[in-house]
């Protein structure tokens, strides 16, 4: 995994997340953001707003959804060929 800017780079199977902490309120709620690129392309983005001990257990959570999301992606391409 790297850290560039703002941003943490983390490669899964061909593809990479570019993870990143958007916001945090005062009650602890934090919003973080992942884009998800194939051959240097975006092919989605996700954002996930709820409350989380640390910015760390907000970027796990969203790295966790942006590899469901790929492995869904990965699925759904098989079956249509």
């Amino acid at each position: 995994m790297q850290q560039h800017q703002d941003f943490i780079r983390h490669s899964y199977q061909g593809w990479e997340i570019r993870s990143h902490l958007a916001g945090a309120s005062f009650e602890g709620t934090v919003t973080a953001s992942a884009a998800l690129l194939l051959a240097e392309a975006c092919r989605c983005r996700i954002v996930l707003c709820r409350q989380f001990a640390n910015g760390g257990d907000a970027i796990r959570a969203i790295e966790a959804k942006a590899e469901l999301w790929i492995n869904d992606f990965e699925i759904d391409s098989t079956r249509r060929y």
